[in-house]
């Protein structure tokens, strides 16, 4: 403020700008004379991570850890079940961890695949290096496919809404054309 337009440097603005974790991108543009227009990307949730605390961080596609601006939650986001210390969540960070990869792009398929099926996923895990998801609405834990996901969700659906499947059950859609329906833990 109280500064000529021209001594400001486009680029000191996108840094500092670009400082703020939920921002992805800045594009600056200087008019003549007396204004200045900035175009901003935002950095948008994904995931919750779960630590081994059991403190919930968001974070974005390329698995950057976002800031929160207050304790309640009010991103409705799925959540990934890690083993991870609250000392790796530094906002603005991103998590380089394998496992966390394989989730983020199993939700990236799913969104691109089967975008209607997103709303009944409430927790992503890893047991024995298998992705497991918790469907939201019946606890049941499935083992996703690694092709043809929007119709083995479908087929999962049907035997679901039709099977009597217990919601202690484990679904197992890894197999082409087939769920395979497990007892699971009590």
């Amino acid at each position: 403020l109280d500064t000529n337009l021209f001594r400001i440097s486009k680029k000191e603005v996108q840094n500092d700008l670009k400082s703020i974790s939920r921002v992805k991108d800045v594009k600056v543009r200087k008019h003549l004379l007396n204004k200045l227009s900035l175009q901003i990307s935002e950095r948008e949730g994904l995931l919750y991570v779960k630590s081994f605390e059991g403190n919930l961080y968001p974070i974005d596609q390329d698995g950057v850890v976002l800031a929160r601006y207050s304790h309640v939650y009010r991103e409705d986001l799925p959540i990934y079940s890690s083993f991870y210390n609250d000392a790796l969540f530094e906002t603005g960070t991103q998590l380089e961890k394998p496992d966390l990869k394989r989730i983020l792009a199993l939700h990236q398929r799913v969104l691109k695949e089967a975008p209607e099926y997103l709303h009944i996923i409430s927790e992503y895990y890893m047991i024995d290096n298998t992705i497991n998801i918790i469907d939201a609405r019946y606890g049941t834990r499935i083992i996703p496919c690694e092709e043809n996901m929007a119709t083995q969700l479908k087929r999962y659906q049907f035997v679901q809404d039709n099977g009597n499947i217990s919601r202690s059950s484990i679904v197992d859609l890894r197999f082409d054309n087939q769920v395979v329906v497990k007892a699971g833990d009590k």
